[in-house]
């Protein structure tokens, strides 16, 4: 198993964890979110907890999650490399990025630079699950075709206005609001192919028509109609959340289809500032063509 460790930039911060929740800082706000991996004792004293400029409160019945300071700054833009997001706070204690995720991605642009540069040929990338559109912009960043996909309509107008804050307007980006194995059902029939994919399911979801998204339920499913991968691809990134399990089910789920591959698997952690505490965030396991691109 591997530690993939993303570390403090100059637009994120794991400031302190401890005592359920952590102390970030994103851009121009620090805040506090809860976090069910933070048992141990906090570092920082509770007068720099309470700088914070919001604090996401989960145990609030009334219904407001979080609760904002003066000092909160609205235009708030997390920034990785030339690419720019806008940041919220959201009834689900996301705001827009999960910044453990750099290291997937800077894994994905590498692969995507060199195999461009080697052949010249545009990789063509499949992103299930896609969100506010990290990978996305990532992959286009670093000259690939993207169809982005995802159940959400507000989610993909949020990634539309990343793709204007990061100037990729003319960026090669395919944005399809759709459940994701309806998607791909019918991307199979249409006999298009893509040459990477990048699947970030969540534990539970449920999209605008109601219908109901079930990790253990639906995974093998969707993971058996991913033959609209090419028998060589550059990659396969699969991320797992709040599951409970070994990054081995992962592994072993990526295994049935592609056994003949190399996988990659563990944890995606982050680096506390001025400490060796790493927070566990979510799990990864991910594939990468056998010769070397």
């Amino acid at each position: 198993m591997n530690i993939l460790l993303s570390k403090g930039t100059n637009s994120y911060k794991l400031l302190d964890s401890g005592g359920g929740y952590k102390l970030e800082k994103f851009g121009c706000n620090i805040i506090v979110r809860s976090d069910t991996n933070c048992i141990w004792a906090r570092s920082l004293p509770e007068d720099i907890w309470q700088t914070a400029d919001a604090k996401y409160n989960s145990s609030n019945k009334s219904g407001k999650k979080w609760d904002v300071k003066k000092t909160f700054k609205e235009d708030w833009i997390f920034k990785y490399k030339d690419l720019s997001f806008l940041l919220r706070l959201s009834q689900s204690k996301n705001i827009g990025i999960f910044p453990e995720q750099m290291e997937n991605w800077r894994w994905m642009i590498d692969i995507i630079k060199k195999i461009i540069t080697q052949t010249g040929a545009v990789p063509n990338v499949l992103n299930l699950f896609a969100y506010t559109g990290g990978a996305t912009l990532c992959a286009a960043w670093a000259g690939a075709k993207v169809c982005h996909v995802d159940a959400s309509k507000a989610a993909i107008s949020w990634a539309k206005k990343n793709q204007e804050f990061s100037g990729l307007q003319n960026a090669s980006i395919r944005w399809i609001v759709d459940d994701c194995y309806s998607f791909v059902c019918r991307e199979i029939k249409r006999k298009v192919q893509y040459d990477a994919i990048i699947m970030d399911p969540p534990a539970f979801g449920r999209d605008q028509k109601g219908r109901i998204f079930e990790f253990e339920r639906k995974i093998y499913n969707l993971l058996s109609i991913c033959k609209v991968l090419v028998p060589t691809p550059l990659f396969f990134i699969f991320n797992g959340y709040s599951m409970g399990y070994s990054s081995v089910v992962l592994k072993n789920l990526l295994y049935d289809f592609y056994p003949s591959f190399q996988i990659e698997h563990g944890e995606l952690n982050i680096l506390q500032e001025n400490s060796v505490r790493l927070l566990p965030c979510s799990l990864f396991a991910r594939i990468k063509a056998l010769k070397d691109t």
